[in-house]
């Protein structure tokens, strides 16, 4: 699997978040189709914390397709850098990306 991502954090009090969202645009090189069946997020400390996620139909063989992970509350507080890793519902295929890092303090912009 390839990937470009994106993000998405609330703030609580302005200082840490209290829900990360990550949307993941994913190709599928294989001959087969993709389809999420689990998301983890593996701090520095080793500790593992599973995600929400969704997934709006397979990612086609050879195709493209986009998945989205998330936490939310105290678990959202990470220590971080982290190791994202998902995986697929029928079969061996894992996808891991590792030095993930969440914006901390406050957001810019308007």
């Amino acid at each position: 699997m390839e990937e470009k991502k994106s993000r998405s954090y609330t703030l609580s009090d302005e200082t840490r978040p209290v829900s990360v969202a990550v949307r993941l645009a994913l190709k599928n090189p294989g001959a087969e189709p993709w389809t999420l069946a689990g998301a983890a997020l593996v701090d520095k400390a080793g500790e593992e914390v599973e995600l929400s996620r969704w997934q709006e139909a397979p990612i086609p063989a050879n195709g493209a397709g986009a998945v989205v992970v998330g936490i939310e509350g105290e678990r959202a507080q990470l220590g971080c850098p982290c190791t994202l890793k998902l995986w697929e519902a029928h079969g061996p295929r894992t996808f891991t990306l590792g030095n993930v890092e969440f914006p901390e303090g406050k957001a810019k912009g308007p």
